[in-house]
């Protein structure tokens, strides 16, 4: 484990992140006496800084910007965007400067009396074609979790959807969505608290209310959450999140096509290994319903790791099990030339997994023949999981020759 500094006392980071209330005393007072709390990853004085942010009444934890020592391997405040392969462009949907994000999402969060958008004026070509690019719901929910570093898995430890929701709001409290700020159009679901209940429902409610309509149109909100269930409604489907007691209409057309692109993602609901993270952009009508107007999906494991497949977390949960550490590579998020389904990072050499869940389609073998070649050329190796003809635990891993990060620490 790692630990983090507040005030003059040490505490386990993973505990903090999960249950920030139990730690809001004492992060009250170093924010208001020291200014920040000091990351346990690397214990060579000085520490790196940790912003600490008020919500509510409670507080939570984030990389400071700029801050010129780095956080190490295995610790959810390093910057995953200074690691990633290829260059960004000004023209890409995501940037991120000085610790802060700027989002363009192709979703309108703002619409104008008579359902126009609010900015009606069309681009030229030549200004269209150097405009930056709109990225889909489901773009953004994985750049959220890279963001967050909710794409790596340490070697240790457990990820509860606490941990998720405080790194996450940690990292997107200053962002820009569509030139709006993050505060204003996104909320991230907290987990359940009695002690707490009032304030959260109270924050959930303001949140829906400003999404509602007015003579001048609607605001759209967007909420991450954990899809608790999704059923058939008399016009359509209707989606309810884990933590709350609303229900999320969504149109005929809309409940086919999630069903349809999310079917993946959507079989993670309701089970103990697996899970499904959506996005979810609303309007509040004037009869008060909170009716869907685009939604993505992703599966995950049971720590929230991104899967694509129910094979994924199969091998996701083996390597966890197994106490190795690795990531998930996003491919709607960085410019790597491939994308492996799983790379190890505790291996001195670069190690790829790919999960052959598909082996024996053509398209399907013909790309990873292009993959495979790539990792030949890059002298990177490659571990093979063939689904149905080799059982998952005889699967043979290299070695783990490089150890995470765990400065002062011993590992839970």
């Amino acid at each position: 484990m790692i630990t983090v500094r507040i005030g003059s006392e040490e505490h386990d980071l993973e505990r903090v992140l999960d249950s920030p209330a139990d730690y809001a005393r004492g992060l009250d007072r170093a924010k208001t006496h020291q200014g920040y709390a000091e990351c346990g990853c690397s214990m060579a004085s000085p520490r790196p800084k940790l912003v600490i942010r008020r919500h509510g009444k409670i507080f939570i934890l984030a990389r400071w910007p700029d801050d010129p020592r780095p956080h190490r391997d295995g610790c959810p405040f390093l910057n995953r965007f200074n690691r990633s392969n290829g260059v960004a462009s000004a023209r890409d949907a995501f940037q991120s400067a000085d610790g802060t994000h700027d989002v363009r999402l192709d979703v309108s969060l703002k619409v104008a009396g008579g359902g126009q958008t609010a900015s009606k004026r069309q681009p030229s070509s030549s200004a269209s074609r150097s405009q930056r690019r709109a990225a889909p719901l489901l773009a953004f929910l994985q750049y959220a979790w890279q963001s967050a570093g909710l794409h790596v898995w340490p070697g240790y430890g457990r990820r509860g959807w606490n941990a998720c929701w405080s790194r996450v709001v940690a990292e997107l409290a200053e962002c820009k969505i569509n030139g709006r700020s993050g505060s204003e159009v996104l909320h991230v679901m907290e987990r359940w608290d009695e002690a707490r209940k009032a304030e959260q429902a109270a924050e959930l409610e303001a949140f829906h209310d400003r999404a509602s309509a007015s003579k001048d149109g609607y605001q759209r909100g967007l909420i991450i959450g954990e899809v608790d269930a999704l059923q058939p409604s008399p016009h359509g489907g209707r989606l309810k999140l884990r933590q709350a007691r609303h229900w999320y209409f969504l149109s005929n057309d809309l409940y086919e096509q999630f069903q349809r692109k999310y079917a993946v993602a959507i079989a993670g609901i309701g089970r103990e290994d697996s899970r499904c993270v959506a996005v979810i952009a609303f309007e509040k009508s004037r009869q008060g319903y909170l009716n869907v107007m685009d939604v993505a999906a992703m599966l995950a494991n049971a720590q929230f790791l991104p899967c694509d497949s129910s094979y994924e977390v199969a091998m996701a949960d083996r390597l966890i099990g197994a106490g190795r550490a690795f990531e998930k590579p996003l491919r709607h998020v960085d410019h790597a030339p491939v994308h492996p389904d799983f790379r190890l990072t505790d291996t001195t050499s670069e190690t790829v997994i790919e999960v052959l869940g598909l082996a024996g389609n053509p398209e399907y073998d013909q790309r990873m023949a292009e993959k495979c070649a790539y990792y030949r050329q890059a002298g990177i190796r490659l571990v093979e999981w063939v689904p149905g003809t080799q059982p998952l635990d005889a699967l043979k891993l290299p070695p783990a020759t490089r150890r995470q990060s765990r400065a002062a620490t011993t590992a839970t």
